[in-house]
């Protein structure tokens, strides 16, 4: 028989026509010659194609597609559709092993004659989807291996993360766990008879599951590198910087950036450079410069130290009251003192005489036992009581006893002036016995008289707590402990003989110590370092003294002052004083973008600051160091309200630049993909 499948349509035609009836079929088209053949073959209308939930794609296709699916349909195609995702998402949660799990179910159940059998009807089912569908079945299988691993990872099944913060350690964890799930998908997806391919598969999947874990951080670190290094020439501009000098600003407000949010706290005075190690390195790097942004810069830090002492008066007079000066204080409450003259004279004018024969008695007794200083004491005291001698009196005769309060009212004072020279203790005891018992006479025999002794007593109690006030913070053996100060002002609240209401006693004890403090900032302004010290320390007794006197939250505020403005000093000296030269010279070869311009990062805090510029300064090598300087001299000289503004904005910028950088880290550097990645890679 002829083979006709190699024979022409024209060749056919002249097989069933008469050769001579028959015309040229060669130079007849297709549509000719299927008209000679039967009856023509009507060509189908393009018909609407649908989905699988039976809505209309909005594309055509020869051939019809039934519309209107029913809903049964519908969902039998649904369903097909997501049994396909199950089946291949469960392939790759399972590294492979979903296939042969079903197809032992298939084996057990009779579905399939045997093990084998049922592996590979299951395994065909997998690798027809693979053809049919590729997208489908390769995103279904990167999700349920991205389950698998995210899930590991929660479960705390993961090297990511555990070797070590380093890119290197990372690499490796990320590296090892990618391998672990390469092998094992190599392993699931191998079948084969043969050991050996179980094992170079698995060494395969290894091997490109450990690159796509190792180059995850890589990767993720790369990205927000490449984005920071763009930033610096693509990010907002600041204050009408360059970008360059920008580039910096931002870098270092982000490395201080809790001192930048602090500024408002520091007072109208604050400036950029007193936010932290990283501006003030830029600072320094500012103040080589010959512009007028370093002339701004600097004017601006030396007038703001000049006005340190007038500034901190400011803050203690608004905390803890206006000082005085002791010895007008003083001056002040001698003057009541004697001032109550005429009071004394008025109750003793209206008193009448006094008998102190049982006082002299007693006094004469107590000489007559004891010996030495206190024996002395008491014949004096003695002798005060006596009278002028009388008229014909015997030579060796005592004068009388007088009779006048006055005179026992002068014998009080008198030995009053005795305790404050005595020295020995027993004349001290005899004294004070004695001035007990001519205060006692007085008191039966001058009605009124303990009320104006209450107000002198008031006035003397004033004028010890104000200097008890000028010793609250003293140093060495004899300072106040806080305890003891506390006591003593409880004390001294206590009204005393006939006064009613408290004492004003803890009150000149505030003014004293008041006056204390302004001593000592007037002499400890050009030392705010030691100034901090002795009052500024919360840990330190003078400190908390100071807290007794005028409050905690006052005292807080002072420290607060103190410490501010020693940071103002800081500034004022690294920049302006050329204290650190070195590392002025280092900020400045930053800002420059010199070869040797990398600042290496040293100990100190400036150094620490300016680590926060070696990101940026190689990619600002282009940019003009002098104007680089003075752009960020002019920022950097900002004060009063615009610091909060320029601050609040480069933070802004700072956190924005600093978050799109640390998603893209995330996202490229997350354990998840070495799940995600491993079941394509592994599958052999």
């Amino acid at each position: 028989m002829a083979d006709y499948s190699k024979l022409s349509d024209a060749e056919l035609m002249a097989l069933v026509e008469p050769k001579a009836a028959a015309p040229d079929y060669s130079k007849m088209s297709d549509a000719d010659l299927l008209k000679l053949v039967g009856p023509q073959a009507s060509t189908p209308e393009p018909q609407q194609t649908y989905d699988a939930m039976g809505n209309p794609t909005g594309m055509t296709a020869a051939a019809p597609v039934t519309a209107g699916m029913s809903y049964g349909d519908q969902m039998a195609n649904v369903g097909r559709t997501i049994d396909k995702g199950v089946r291949m998402a469960a392939n790759g949660a399972t590294f492979g092993l979903a296939d042969k799990f079903a197809g032992g179910m298939d084996a057990l159940t009779g579905r399939a004659g045997s093990y084998d059998e049922g592996v590979k009807a299951q395994r065909a089912q997998t690798e027809s989807i693979r053809e049919d569908a590729p997208g489908l079945a390769l995103a279904a299988e990167a999700a349920g291996g991205a389950l698998t691993g995210t899930g590991l990872i929660k479960s705390g099944l993961t090297l990511a993360g555990r070797m070590g913060p380093t890119l290197l350690g990372r690499s490796l964890g990320y590296g090892l766990e990618g391998a672990a799930y390469g092998g094992a998908h190599g392993t699931g997806n191998t079948y084969s008879d043969k050991a050996s391919d179980y094992l170079e598969n698995a060494k395969t999947g290894a091997a490109t599951g450990f690159g796509v874990g190792a180059v995850l951080p890589v990767a993720g670190t790369a990205a927000g590198g490449a984005y920071r290094a763009g930033a610096a020439f693509l990010g907002p501009r600041v204050e009408e910087a360059g970008r360059g000098a920008s580039a910096m600003l931002r870098a270092a407000a982000q490395a201080d950036e809790a001192g930048m949010r602090a500024l408002p706290q520091m007072g109208s005075d604050a400036m950029l450079v007193d936010a932290g190690p990283a501006m003030l390195g830029l600072g320094q790097g500012a103040g080589t410069g010959t512009g007028e942004g370093r002339s701004r810069l600097v004017e601006a830090l030396i007038n703001r130290d000049k006005n340190t002492g007038s500034r901190l008066a400011n803050v203690l007079d608004e905390n803890l009251g206006p000082a005085s000066r002791p010895s007008q204080v003083e001056a002040g409450l001698a003057q009541a003192r004697q001032d109550l003259g005429p009071q004394y004279e008025a109750v003793i004018a209206n008193a009448g005489p006094v008998d102190t024969r049982e006082l002299a008695a007693q006094l004469y007794h107590i000489a007559h036992v004891e010996r030495g200083p206190a024996q002395r004491a008491a014949q004096q005291v003695r002798n005060m009581l006596d009278g002028p001698p009388r008229l014909n009196a015997a030579p060796h005769a005592r004068p009388p006893l007088e009779d006048d309060p006055g005179v026992l009212l002068n014998t009080r004072q008198a030995i009053d002036g005795m305790l404050t020279t005595e020295a020995d203790p027993n004349a001290i005891r005899v004294l004070t016995q004695a001035r007990n018992a001519v205060d006692d006479e007085l008191a039966r025999a001058v009605p009124g008289l303990k009320d104006v002794d209450a107000r002198f007593a008031e006035f003397s109690r004033q004028s010890e707590g104000l200097q008890r006030g000028s010793q609250v913070f003293d140093t060495g053996k004899t300072a106040i402990r806080p305890a003891d100060l506390t006591d003593e002002l409880a004390t001294a609240a206590q009204p005393q003989g006939t006064m009613v209401g408290p004492s004003a006693g803890p009150a000149r004890v505030r003014q004293g110590a008041r006056a204390e403090i302004d001593r000592i900032v007037g002499t400890s302004v050009n030392d705010l370092n030691a100034l901090e010290r002795k009052l500024g320390t919360p840990q330190d007794w003078n400190a908390q003294k100071m807290a007794t006197v005028f409050g905690d939250a006052p005292t807080a505020r002072v420290a607060k002052a103190l410490l501010d403005n020693r940071a103002f000093r800081d500034s004022y000296q690294k920049i302006v004083q050329n204290s650190q030269t070195a590392q002025r010279m280092q900020s400045a070869q930053a800002m420059e973008g010199s070869p040797g311009g990398n600042v290496r990062a040293d100990a100190t805090m400036t150094g620490i600051g300016l680590k926060a510029l070696n990101m940026i300064a190689k990619a600002i090598s282009g940019a003009s160091s002098a104007s680089t300087k003075d752009e960020i001299g002019r920022v950097l000289a900002t004060q009063g309200p615009d610091v909060q503004r320029v601050a609040q904005s480069l933070l802004q910028s700072a956190q924005q630049t600093g978050n799109y950088s640390r998603a893209i880290a995330r996202v490229l550097s997350s354990p998840n993909w070495i799940g995600a990645s491993t079941p394509a890679a592994g599958r052999r």
